[in-house]
């Protein structure tokens, strides 16, 4: 921790002036930032995070009676397994570079064929050709739910955080 100074001012009048060298104050809190800015640390906070948003979309998750068929046109038809859409909810990191995740269905490439959630924007908003589905809305609903707890959880891992990081600096002085 900073250390106070003692000084004397005017002589021996009897006067003294109490400061604090904030110097080795400032050097401290700066470390502790640059442990929190680390990118994992963030990370791991983040995933957290984000598992508890995915938990709860899981749980809202409604699944098919059965395998749907998709036929477009002359291709051959589209099967869509019961629990596709269950498992493609996944939490992910966006880009290396930074440190923000995305939570709901993955789209793409790097998803399994069994897993690959293309259809998610259709069964949220509600398909005009088949109706409203069960899990109309699934997704924003979840988020709306888990919102308050997700924040209170990543403030109790940041604190936590900071802690720790002040705890390993107060024992190496």
């Amino acid at each position: 921790m900073a250390r106070g100074t003692l000084q004397t001012k005017g002589g021996d009048t009897g006067f003294e002036g109490i400061g604090v060298d904030i110097k080795p104050l400032m050097q401290q809190l700066e470390e502790m930032r640059r442990q929190i800015n680390d990118k994992n640390v963030q990370r791991q906070i983040h995933r957290a995070v984000g598992k508890i948003y995915k938990d709860e979309m899981l749980t809202n998750i409604v699944d098919a009676r059965e395998t749907i068929r998709i036929r477009r046109g002359e291709e051959s038809p589209l099967d869509i397994p019961v629990g596709t859409l269950r498992r493609s909810v996944r939490v992910w990191l966006i880009d290396k570079q930074a440190n923000t995740y995305w939570v709901g269905p993955r789209v793409g490439r790097r998803m399994p064929v069994d897993s690959d959630g293309w259809f998610a924007n259709i069964v949220e908003g509600g398909d005009g050709k088949f109706g409203e589905g069960r899990n109309k809305g699934v997704f924003e609903r979840s988020i709306k739910n888990k919102q308050a707890a997700a924040n209170e959880e990543m403030r109790t891992k940041y604190m936590k955080a900071i802690k720790k990081a002040a705890k390993a600096k107060a024992t190496r002085s």
